[in-house]
């Protein structure tokens, strides 16, 4: 068995299973299983610094699927529901048959006086 093999039968065996860490989440109203990280999203927009201080109005979510399973071609500016909330998808890697994708949402935040 090759080390791509080998790669794709862990990301489904272990990552991308639902009895460990995938879920079903919806791409424009079409299911699939992914995994999801609000932590690394928070990293990656506050420079690797869990920093809630500073704040853009925006909620990110990293999310990674195999690139078979995602609805359609994820590419950068595309727009869409992700579990019908609106996204935008800012950033996609491609990796050993696998996407990480960084949506943003915009979402205004409340002044407390």
């Amino acid at each position: 068995m090759t080390l791509k093999d080998r790669i794709a039968e862990d990301n489904s065996r272990v990552f991308l299973n639902p009895d460990h860490f995938a879920e079903t989440h919806t791409w424009n109203g079409r299911s699939f299983l992914c995994v999801t990280d609000d932590e690394m999203a928070m990293k990656r927009k506050n420079n690797n610094v869990n920093d809630i201080s500073w704040d853009n109005n925006t909620a990110e979510t990293m999310v990674y699927t195999r690139v078979s399973d995602f609805p359609g071609r994820a590419q950068p500016n595309d727009q869409g529901f992700f579990d019908r909330k609106p996204m935008k998808i800012l950033q996609v890697q491609e990796d050993a048959g696998m996407y990480s994708i960084l949506l943003s949402a915009c979402e205004p935040r409340e002044v407390a006086l």
